[in-house]
């Protein structure tokens, strides 16, 4: 089969920008669904509305697959300074945080670093630490899990860590590392204050106060549910590629950024190729499978679930990209997880024109919906965009309730579609012969993610 390259990806990225459906996407997944936490009502609404939008596009085998999936409640969460009973302060329970209430006094752990509990050791043994979710500066990154692992060995019985921007703002962060069997059971309580109470708990250390911090919540199990459809290849039908995203958020989060972004590109980049198919008759050489899935932000269960029922029944993918927070900026490239697919990558991102590069992951990173299938010892790759470093300003409202529609900019999730429906067309023609012949080592896999525990995932 040949391919009129500027033909189609012409029609592609008219499609993408004059008829996009993006903004209703959007808007529906966050307005009117909304909150979309793993297991929940918004969440399986969610997920059928995406299949339902599959199968209008004249995807094949649309499908909601349910999974169990663990869960956590918080019912009630508190921080009150010895003393100052009419002052309240903002606190936002991290998620999976156990219950607890403690009374106890308040030390000032700095970033948490051994060279800086060490001489705090008397002091921790029975207290409440106050610690940086940052990294301390010119030291070699580690992770907030290592550093509250090494506190709870002190006797530390619960934690404290201060939002980095200002304007009393909080969000849910989480305590595990992904990369763990049950990242969910975690070392220590902790919760989440602002940077301007974080700052009044620091002044409150250094005078001795005693702090009390309170925690109800509970660990329960829920269905949550993976959502899908395909598009049959018109020349290795049995050879295929994968384009996920997470539908679903934090426990009070619109989740406009995180990860509507990625949903509805995904939804999107369905819709240009099928299009494409059924009216130009140019249709992917290899199948593509969409998928989104649930329960991520509750250590990536969905993709998890998802990669264990299919994998191996199914034929192992040749590529699953991940779409996670695509309101951070525009798409500057792709990024594996693996360095073997490089060259072809980044020959067809070459043959788009559009000046996009492809890099290669210095850590497996454990983040995202691509690591179970990398762990699965499938090539697995994200998108390269300003995340962290250089992002747009307001989208830093991440796991919060202010991460809503007017965060996220549709002009870049058109372009992110065009582009990307491009890249799958092209990528999904690539011959088998271009592709490596020999499948990943999943043995050195796991014992590299061993080995990288705890470590902090480069995403520059």
């Amino acid at each position: 089969m040949t391919v009129d390259w500027p033909s189609a990806e012409s029609s592609l990225m008219g499609n993408a920008w004059v008829c996009s459906r993006a903004n209703d996407h959007v808007n529906m997944l966050c307005d009117s669904i909304g909150v979309r936490w793993g297991g929940s009502e918004g969440e399986r609404r969610a997920a059928e509305y995406i299949r339902s939008r599959f199968e209008e596009y004249g995807l094949q085998e649309t499908s909601t697959e349910e999974f169990e999936v663990d869960t956590w409640e918080a019912t009630s969460s508190s921080i009150s300074i010895d003393g100052e009973d009419d002052r309240i302060l903002d606190v936002r329970p991290s998620l999976f945080c156990p219950s607890v209430t403690a009374t106890a006094p308040i030390v000032d752990a700095g970033f948490g670093m051994a060279h800086e509990v060490g001489p705090l050791t008397g002091r921790l043994d029975g207290a409440i630490a106050l610690i940086s979710g940052a990294y301390e500066p010119f030291s070699p990154p580690e992770s907030l899990t290592i550093r509250l692992e090494r506190l709870a060995t002190l006797g530390v019985v619960a934690c404290i860590t201060p939002y980095a921007a200002g304007g009393r703002r909080t969000s849910h962060g989480h305590a595990g590392d992904w990369r763990d069997d049950d990242p969910n059971t975690v070392s220590l309580p902790l919760v989440h204050t602002s940077r301007e109470d974080g700052a009044l708990l620091a002044r409150r250390a250094a005078s001795g106060a005693t702090v009390t911090l309170q925690v109800d919540s509970q660990r329960t199990t829920a269905t949550s549910r993976n959502a899908m459809g395909d598009l049959a290849g018109d020349i290795w039908p049995d050879e295929w590629l994968v384009l996920g995203a997470h539908h679903d958020t934090t426990v009070d989060s619109p989740g406009a950024n995180d990860n509507a972004s990625g949903s509805t590109v995904v939804l999107e980049v369905a819709r240009l190729l099928a299009q494409l198919k059924r009216e130009q008759g140019i249709g992917p050489g290899r199948s593509i499978r969409f998928v989104t899935f649930g329960s991520e932000e509750q250590g990536l269960q969905g993709s998890a679930a998802y990669v264990e029922r299919h994998y191996g029944p199914d034929p192992m993918p040749r590529l699953m990209v991940n779409l996670d927070e695509l309101g951070t900026g525009s798409m500057k490239g792709v990024v594996l997880q693996f360095p073997e697919l490089r060259p072809l990558i980044q020959k067809e991102l070459d043959a788009m024109g559009e000046g996009l590069k492809c890099h290669v992951l210095a850590q497996m990173d454990a983040t995202g919906d691509g690591f179970p299938f990398a762990r699965k010892g499938i090539q697995a790759a994200m998108l390269w965009r300003w995340r962290f470093v250089g992002r747009h300003p307001d989208v830093a409202f991440g796991h919060s309730s202010s991460d809503t529609v007017d965060k996220v900019r549709i002009r870049e999730l058109k372009e992110y579609a065009g582009f990307l429906a491009r890249l799958m067309l092209r990528v999904s023609h690539t011959t088998p012969e271009e592709w490596p012949q020999e499948p990943l080592d999943t043995v050195e896999i796991k014992a590299r993610i061993a080995q990288e525990r705890g470590s902090v995932v480069r995403t520059m």
